[in-house]
């Protein structure tokens, strides 16, 4: 049976058992990139790359043209999240999807799409073009910079069809004032997700779960899956309602989930799960006496909400009821959802190659000055990225005759430019499987952002005179036959790599149960602990085995292990030492603190042991390295010996920040944020798991990650071993580990275990010199006593 179900079926089994208890920065040296969210009159931000860490930008909620519960109701939303809601530069192309039923195809519909734009953009000669299921059903202006703006576009019914329809949205989009190389990258239009769609002549059905995957989301632009509890639930609840809300996030095939845990229904857009059973009576006070039995969907009150119930006679045959449904009206939505394959996505495997049309890539002649295409790869979690091989992409292109010999082909991943090809031949170029070798360090565990920029200029394009430029004649032409080949690959885990943690859930996937402690059972921390769950197994593809728990991992506990705590509840565990935590409560408190805000700024949270490494929120290496630079430049003092060793580090460090694409020019940020969360991996106590912390200051604050989290714009970009996140200024920094505290070697044969060998080596460059210095003083040695004596005669 497929892996999804029959994952699905021990989960839920698992469940019923247990015991109560940016942004991207310009290519160019001085071309500014635009913040994703930014309004017209925001100055851009880029990226920045630091010693041993990362500061990456969160897109924040757009302005919504009207309140998430003002939404029309015969709205179904695009599936993509807002971060994939944007098109950049001159000439660039995004794809959506939304769901429709049959008896809505006959009425047709209109496509609603709420846009806004940069300032600088053209409105004369900038516009979007649409087309849905492969057919041009029109095209609008790009002119609202001052906010958002909503075209409604007429689809026949004869374009649509049911089930899953694909949108393809076109900007060409010309520069007001300047027509500079650098100026394309000031260009960018994007959609508010909450107000876009496809808006029905008929009612949208609520009554089917193909529904589910129509609903809007809410105020803060991200898909609210809230679990209903009465008050007084427990671990107990918790357990039971867990492999539901897995298979709910699965069947949306949304990135975006948020799972928040209340009393009382939501508002606005969103989905209300709850669990009744007939011996409980307090569950059943949430559900109206006639809900059928099993798992069934309504209306919610709100009219752009839903209501999903899961109905038994006793606990024990709610496992049973969900696996019936998965099998029986869940089965179309999760193999026309997950289960697909997703545009824009390749899922490699070592030793194998794929062509752009794996990621639904859609080959055109192109006329612009900057082409740009991007695609996602999912590298293997126990993939080993060092300097042992490279990972190929076999370019079919042609130009045209008569560009500027300063055209080049740009490779970048996960924002870094690790590839140029020039293209000079002003006759025009043709390349048949030109090999573009692209370093495999570049590439981390789990999910790596690839994009394929050309930049195409012609002289007559800087006399700013657009009729001159005859964008009739293409430019560039990048064919889907173009190759990604992947080569054979190290394969040993390395851990704390969070990388591995978005991309496949690793080391959470399989069979192997997750042990998850909420260390408080407030509401917030346990919202935030249910939706790590869901991004996990929206992220796996499959659910996870999860027990959740309130309170402290236990000492020496086995196995892998997620943990929740607030600033009050590492105290706690501070103060009472590695044996544990004072007694938990063991019902969740639905009233704790999400309406208070603390006025202290947030302190550094320190755990006994191994935990939490003492100076979470900054990399200490990176800071000590700034204080020893700063005080190194002042020229005072110091020993010749010392001098030169710092010298040999420097080196050391320079040529290290080269072979990890860091950006050595930025320093270490010596300040933490006023208001932080910390998300880190350490091994546990026994050393045979990892332990991942999730820590925050109050339940406001776990709160605010949790949404951060939710974000893809977030979670795809988390690596290293600790994500510090600014709740102030919504952005994130990753911390990588100077050294890895776990390994999982499955594959001993002697290929693997020589690119590992290679790969070791290329990370320990000392090591290697050493060695290498040392051979060469043997040899020498060698060479010394045997050649003096080689050929002399003697009397004897």
């Amino acid at each position: 049976m497929h892996k999804l179900f029959s994952s699905l079926a021990t989960l839920v089994l698992l469940g019923s058992t247990v015991a109560p208890s940016a942004m991207a920065q310009s290519l160019l040296s001085d071309a500014p990139a635009a913040s994703p969210t930014a309004t017209p009159t925001e100055n851009p931000v880029v990226s920045l790359q630091g010693l041993g860490q990362s500061t990456i930008l969160s897109t924040r909620p757009a302005q919504a043209l009207v309140t998430a519960a003002g939404r029309d109701a015969n709205l179904a939303a695009f599936e993509q999240p807002r971060s994939a809601l944007r098109l950049e530069g001159e000439d660039d192309v995004i794809n959506l999807t939304f769901l429709l039923d049959a008896q809505n195809i006959a009425a047709g519909g209109d496509l609603v799409l709420a846009y806004r734009n940069a300032v600088s953009v053209m409105p004369e000669s900038s516009l979007v073009s649409v087309m849905v299921n492969g057919a041009q059903v029109g095209e609008f202006p790009v002119r609202s910079p001052s906010g958002f703006d909503t075209q409604s576009i007429a689809v026949p019914s004869s374009v649509l069809r049911a089930g899953v329809n694909q949108v393809r949205l076109r900007a060409v989009q010309r520069h007001r004032v300047d027509c500079s190389m650098e100026a394309t990258y000031e260009l960018w239009t994007e959609f508010d997700g909450q107000m876009s769609g496809f808006r029905s002549g008929s009612a949208i059905g609520s009554d089917n779960f193909a529904s589910l995957r129509t609903v809007g989301r809410n105020g803060r632009g991200l898909t609210d899956l809230r679990l209903i509890l009465p008050q007084g639930s427990g671990e107990a609840a918790l357990n039971r309602a867990a492999p539901m809300i897995e298979t709910l996030a699965l069947a949306l095939n949304r990135d975006d989930v948020s799972v928040t845990v209340a009393e009382t229904p939501g508002t606005g857009p969103g989905i209300d799960v709850l669990l009744a059973s007939d011996d409980d009576e307090p569950s059943l006070q949430a559900i109206s006496g006639d809900t059928p039995y099993g798992l069934s969907i309504a209306a919610g009150a709100d009219p752009a909400r839903r209501k999903v119930v899961l109905r038994s006679a006793n606990g024990n045959e709610i496992s049973a009821m969900l696996l019936d449904a998965i099998s029986g009206p869940l089965k179309p939505v999760l193999d026309s959802g997950i289960r697909a394959q997703r545009p824009g996505e390749i899922r490699t495997e070592a030793s194998t190659s794929y062509t752009l049309a794996d990621a639904g890539y859609v080959p055109a002649p192109f006329s612009g000055r900057l082409f740009r295409t991007r695609f996602d790869m999912i590298m293997p979690a126990d993939f080993y990225p060092a300097e042992y091989a490279t990972l190929d992409l076999a370019l079919h292109a042609a130009t045209s005759p008569g560009l500027k010999p300063t055209s080049q082909l740009l490779v970048r991943v996960n924002d870094q430019i690790v590839k140029s090809l020039p293209m000079r031949d002003a006759d025009g170029e043709v390349f048949s499987g030109r090999r573009l070798e692209l370093p495999l360090r570049a590439f981390r565990p789990g999910r790596n952002q690839i994009e394929l920029l050309a930049e195409l200029e012609r002289p007559a394009d800087d006399r700013c005179i657009f009729v001159e430029r005859n964008e009739t004649v293409p430019r560039f032409i990048l064919l889907d036959t173009t190759e990604i080949r992947v080569p054979a690959l190290a394969r040993v885990a390395r851990l704390p790599e969070l990388a591995a943690l978005a991309g496949t859930a690793y080391p959470y996937e399989g069979s192997a149960a997750v042990r998850v402690h909420a260390m408080k059972p407030d509401a917030a921390s346990i919202s935030t602990a249910l939706t790590m769950i869901a991004k996990m197994s929206i992220a796996a593809r499959a659910p996870l085995l999860a027990q959740l728990s309130f309170g402290a991992p236990k000492a020496g506990a086995a196995g892998n292990a997620l943990v929740i705590a607030s600033r009050v509840a590492a105290d706690e565990l501070s103060q009472s030492g590695s044996g544990g935590l004072l007694p938990v409560a063991r019902a969740i408190d639905f009233t704790s603190g999400f309406d208070e805000i603390d006025p202290m700024a947030t302190a550094s949270v320190n755990l006994p042991g191994a935990a939490i490494p003492l100076a979470m929120t900054t990399d200490p290496a990176a800071l000590l390295d700034a204080f020893r630079q700063t005080t190194r430049n002042s020229g005072e003092g110091g020993t010749f010996s010392s001098r030169l060793t710092s010298t040999v580090n420097d080196f050391f460090r320079s040529l290290r920040q080269w072979l990890n694409y860091q950006n050595g020019t930025d320093a270490a940020s010596m300040t933490d944020p006023r208001r932080k969360a910390v998300l880190t991996q350490q091994p546990n106590d026994s050393g045979d798991g990892t332990v991942t912390w999730l820590t925050a200051e109050t339940a406001l604050d776990m709160s605010e990650v949790s949404e951060m989290l939710s974000d893809p714009a977030v979670w795809n970009r988390m690596e290293g071993e600790s994500v510090v996140f600014d709740l102030d200024a919504r952005t994130i920094r990753t911390v990588k580990p100077e050294s890895y505290f776990a390994h999982d070697l499955n594959d001993y044969g002697p290929g693997n275990l020589r690119r590992i060998a290679a790969a070791w080596f290329s990370d320990h460059f000392r090591i290697y010199v050493v060695l290498v210095i040392a051979l060469m003083a043997v040899f020498a040695i060698w060479l010394g006593r045997m050649v003096p004596g080689s050929g002399v005669r003697t009397d004897r």
